[in-house]
């Protein structure tokens, strides 16, 4: 191979583990679409709805400060095309919408993946994989 290939590879390789290593965000993100009931808040407001909106609906409200997060997450949500976002015609802000992906996390539908979302992701579930070295180096089952 030609030092250039040889570089390309090691580029493609690295971009490989940097995409595996950060890929639990996917699941996470998921998860607290479901555990905070995003896609329920923005179908049941039945028009498109605003950050702050949604935010006012999560029980207690949330601060300023876990709005910024908030935005966050959806915004790394929208990416994923779990959620869209327009500018309102109104006023300017942010409106979010469902897509088709976020319609199957709702939690009151036949086809409902929510509850899957939450217990493939339940810290006792998860806790089996993080062990998965201390079994090859002790022996025993993993799971």
């Amino acid at each position: 191979m030609e030092r250039k290939e040889l570089d390309e590879a090691r580029i493609q390789g690295q971009a490989k583990i940097w995409w595996y290593t950060f890929s639990f965000v996917y699941s996470m993100a998921l998860k607290s679409v479901a555990e905070l009931h995003r896609a329920d808040i923005i179908h049941f407001h039945d028009v498109v709805i605003t950050l702050s909106q949604i935010a006012s609906c999560i029980s207690n409200g949330l601060t300023s400060r876990d709005i910024t997060t908030f935005a966050r997450i959806l915004r790394f949500l929208v990416r994923r095309k779990v959620f869209t976002v327009h500018h309102s015609s109104n006023d300017g802000d942010f409106v979010y919408d469902l897509t088709h992906l976020s319609r199957l996390l709702l939690h009151d539908t036949k086809q409902t993946l929510a509850p899957m979302a939450l217990m493939e992701n339940h810290p006792s579930l998860m806790a089996h994989w993080h062990c998965f070295s201390y079994c090859i180096k002790e022996g025993g089952p993993a799971f």
